[in-house]
């Protein structure tokens, strides 16, 4: 039998495939999905290759355990920073601020990583699921503004856009200025 390196089989497990996230997680942002490989990431996490199938059945599933930790992890950062704030406009602009900063503090590179990766249709199919649930925040803040629900894609649109601004070198408190601007007044006048 194996050794273990936690009390039980179960922690063992459970650290043995945190380890091998976090290795494809940090190849993912170091050098993209082209680095991401069962091989790579088993030796990345100090694991043998045939390990890397006793926790993932394929490159997709690892992927796709990616995405929702990643979403998770998004999605939590997101709450934290719009829970002490008053619900309305202040919570939409932290909602803002909070987006701008983590895609400058590079949190956004995993996800621009993984729009890139051919998954099977079921696989790809589970992650847009997924990406949907980056969409609940952005709802939540729009409905308790009483905005109607179809305005939340477009919303979502300015976001997305004000990231791929940071993205470039865009400053993001200048950004998130500017995203709050459009969602609450729209285009300014020249």
């Amino acid at each position: 039998m194996p050794k273990i390196s936690a009390p039980t089989v179960g922690a063992h497990r459970e650290a043995q495939r945190a380890a091998l996230l976090r290795a494809a997680e940090d190849l993912l942002k170091e050098t993209g999905l082209s680095a991401v490989s069962p091989r790579s990431v088993s030796e990345r996490a100090g694991l043998s290759r045939s390990s890397f199938y006793d926790y993932f059945p394929s490159k997709d599933d690892l992927i796709v355990a990616i995405a929702i930790e990643a979403f998770d992890r998004w999605n939590q950062e997101l709450y934290d920073a719009m829970k002490p704030v008053d619900p309305g406009l202040p919570r939409l602009r932290a909602l803002i601020d909070a987006t701008m900063q983590m895609t400058a503090d590079g949190d956004h590179r995993v996800a621009s990583s993984l729009r890139q990766a051919e998954l099977s249709p079921t696989q790809f199919e589970h992650l847009m699921a997924l990406h949907d649930m980056l969409l609940r925040p952005v709802a939540e803040v729009l409905a308790e503004l009483g905005v109607p629900e179809r305005f939340v894609y477009l919303a979502q649109g300015a976001l997305m856009s004000g990231v791929q601004l940071v993205q470039r070198g865009v400053d993001p408190a200048q950004t998130a200025d500017d995203v709050f601007v459009v969602l609450t007044a729209g285009l300014p006048e020249a």
